[in-house]
């Protein structure tokens, strides 16, 4: 599939996501149905490798330790990157059948997963980083900067990373402007022309 031929796959989900976002059940028969036509092969594509690897460094080298939350979290790739003995991490996805197979593939590993829209949830805990991997285009942006002053620790980093296509490309300066420092990079595969921007830093206050 090419560049653009991706982004108006996405922008057309983007389209009915919009035209359901308030029903909770009808989004989570979407997003299950979507997993199982396309996602179960596309998550874990070798395509994808670069973007989960560089998360996964960016929160060894800088987080070290602590807790993670991972909006969007498929079928839980990026707690196979991490080490369980460092991290407390709790994935959250709309689709049960993603975390289905997430906690089938996944047994030995501490790691905890949700089936809730990140608008519903809530928690007492507080996080030293929360991941949005290519999720901020199907979510209400407003909302993720509100909850994070809440979920996020006083030092706490947020991880976000779009593929290349206008929806992702316009939400990134409303994230940038939230962090202190951003580390921005460019993840460019051109064996199948796919190409991602990721942006990370402590949240500003």
């Amino acid at each position: 599939m090419k560049n653009r031929d991706v982004g108006q796959a996405v922008s057309s989900e983007i389209e009915k996501i919009k035209r359901i976002n308030l029903d909770t059940p009808t989004l989570k028969s979407f997003w299950d149905n979507r997993y199982n036509e396309t996602y179960n092969d596309v998550l874990e594509n070798n395509n994808e490798i670069g973007r989960h690897g560089i998360i996964a460094e960016y929160i060894n080298r800088i987080i070290k330790k602590g807790d993670i939350l991972d909006i969007g979290c498929g079928t839980g790739i990026l707690s196979e990157l991490l080490d369980m003995k460092l991290f407390n991490y709790l994935g959250i996805d709309l689709s049960k059948e993603a975390l289905k197979k997430a906690i089938e593939k996944l047994p030995a590993l501490k790691a905890n997963f949700k089936n809730i829209r990140f608008e519903e949830f809530t928690s007492n805990n507080i996080y030293d980083v929360i991941v949005c991997n290519e999720v901020i285009y199907y979510m209400d942006i407003k909302i993720l900067l509100q909850k994070c002053i809440k979920l996020l620790d006083k030092n706490g980093h947020l991880i976000v990373s779009v593929f290349d296509f206008k929806e992702g490309k316009k939400l990134m300066p409303v994230i940038k402007a939230k962090l202190e420092s951003p580390f921005e990079i460019t993840i460019h595969n051109p064996g199948v022309n796919f190409k991602w921007y990721l942006l990370a830093g402590k949240f500003k206050r």
